[in-house]
């Protein structure tokens, strides 16, 4: 039926702003300032942290998950019990992202609104979600965080900032700074990766809406479980409902059904976008369910049951109805076929696995033995720190001196872009403890300026071979770890270091003129 079919007259309109209204701006309203917050927490390294920046890192649904911040998951169940899929539509900055890459094609429907680009109501992808929530939660599992760091939203989100938004807000500072002032160099590696991933994403966004925060979204899936007996959710009013699909066309997870007058409140983040643009008030908001006011109209639960034997006295239906697709398949009466899409993707998957596990076993075999890397303050040990490392960059942002930088092959090729200390173009300044203290992971454990000064990460070692004795070592050593020693015979003297007193902050490293191989260099000991 055409949308100007059964339109009601402009006077049915109810004056003022009503209820769904509100609850639209309020929505839009608390997810631009969480989306800016957190963007600003990642971006701008000149300004001290926001706290609430951080607080708000910590609660991300994924992050607390793998903090094991038992009472942040139980209050996201909660909420999401009562009031549905809100974390993807206010707190996510992911979603935030999506929501905007939507909003651009549809900006010309202002200026010319017979050029529509409607939404349309889509079967969901089961299978797919299911699929990759067992991926994500199995790679937790074997430790494999390469796979959750790339699906994981608040981690995604994480990279864009720290790879592609920080590096242009920074170029754009350096134009009112001194000549000196140093741009952030990004890893290209986390630049291929980031742009690659944030533009399919956003391309999915502009064409069908929310179809990774419903599809492949970790987060998303768990979360549409429990959203499934949410206390409340959108509601369709049939006996007020023209099927004008105004609802439907503005709908970004493509999850409401005008065939059976039906939401799919597992894949709705509630937006409430259809809340206002429904010209007879016919949805709702709300913890009520509307009954049909009109019986015969209501379908029956089992149409293929074969007889009326089973139908209870008093009951209505038509036994000559045609069953939907859906009620075929809760009967079982017609068997569900595998789509090629789904095939396709369990045989990449399957295919894929034992060629990523051999390239990460032939990157450890050739890479060097002797160089152990270096792990941010405040890792209690090395499985524990790779294993709920989501890489979403927040230690590396923040990082005043920018010493800690994304990974490369440094702990395999299945935990690339964890972050990772490098210390021949930096070092970590000794009362520094902002990387422990933003994580929202626990992979580093908050830590106390006296608590730095106790955990060491690294140890200096000196080749005595290139050594040019300069004592350049142990006059920045801010721990007084490295003297230097006696001279020997031919005159030279080297430093020494005091294994007891040295951090492996590097800043020993970091002062060695000697090149391209440096004199001094910290491995790593966990």
């Amino acid at each position: 039926m055409q949308n100007n079919e059964f339109l009601p007259p402009h006077s049915h309109h109810k004056p003022g702003i009503s209820t769904g209204k509100i609850l639209r701006y309020c929505r839009i309203a608390t997810a631009v300032v969480i989306f800016a917050v957190i963007t600003w927490t990642f971006v701008d390294i000149g300004m001290k942290y926001p706290e609430t920046g951080v607080w708000l890192a910590k609660i991300q649904f994924l992050p607390a998950t793998m903090a094991f911040s038992l009472a942040t998951f139980i209050i996201w169940l909660i909420i999401t019990l009562i009031f549905g899929r809100v974390y993807c539509s206010s707190v996510c900055p992911m979603g935030t992202l999506q929501d905007i890459f939507a909003r651009i094609p549809r900006l010309k429907r202002i200026f010319t609104p017979h050029c529509r680009k409607d939404y349309h109501y889509s079967q969901p992808l089961t299978a797919l979600r299911n699929i990759a929530l067992f991926v994500v939660v199995l790679s937790i599992i074997l430790g494999i965080s390469l796979i959750t760091s790339y699906l994981d939203p608040y981690s995604l989100y994480g990279r864009l900032c720290l790879n592609v938004l920080q590096p242009i807000f920074e170029a754009g500072k350096s134009l009112f700074s001194s000549p000196g002032f140093t741009i952030v160099t990004a890893s290209i590696t986390g630049v291929c990766t980031t742009l690659l991933i944030i533009g399919v994403i956003g391309w999915l966004a502009a064409k069908n809406g929310r179809t990774f925060c419903n599809t492949v979204c970790p987060v998303g899936t768990t979360l549409g479980y429990i959203s499934r007996y949410s206390i409340f959710r959108i509601d369709i009013n049939t006996d007020k409902c023209i099927q004008c699909r105004h609802c439907e066309h503005v709908c970004k997870a493509s999850c409401i059904n005008l065939e059976d007058h039906v939401v799919d409140t597992s894949r709705c983040v509630n937006c409430f976008d259809c809340l206002p643009v429904c010209p007879n008030d016919a949805i709702h908001y709300t913890y009520d369910r509307h009954q049909l006011s009109i019986p015969m109209m209501q379908r029956l639960r089992n149409p293929l049951a074969g007889s009326t034997a089973g139908m209870s006295k008093g009951s209505v239906g038509t036994l000559n109805s045609t069953p939907s697709t859906s009620e075929l398949r809760k009967t079982g009466t017609k068997p569900q076929v595998m789509d090629r899409r789904t095939f396709l993707t369990i045989g990449l998957i399957t295919a894929a696995s034992p060629i990523v596990a051999k390239a990460e076993s032939i990157t450890k075999s050739t890479s060097k033995t002797t160089t152990v890397p270096v792990m941010p303050p405040g890792v209690v040990s090395k499985r524990s720190f790779l294993d709920r490392c989501t890489a979403c960059g927040l230690c590396i942002s923040r990082c005043p001196h920018k010493v800690i930088r994304p990974s490369l092959n440094e702990y395999g090729l299945l935990r690339m872009l964890h972050p990772v200390m490098k210390f021949d173009e930096s070092w970590c300044e000794y009362d520094c403890t902002i990387c422990s203290n933003v994580c929202p992971t626990g992979a580093l454990s908050p830590l106390t300026i006296e608590g730095k000064h106790t955990s060491p990460i690294g140890l200096a070692g000196v080749d005595t071979q290139i050594c040019v004795s300069c004592g350049r070592c142990a006059a920045k050593c801010p721990a007084h770890a490295i003297a230097m020693g006696p001279r020997d015979a031919d005159g030279w003297s080297y430093p020494v270091v005091d294994a007891s007193k040295c951090i492996g902050c590097g800043a020993c490293q970091y002062v060695c003129p000697t090149a391209p191989i440096k004199a001094i260099t910290v491995n790593g000991i966990n």
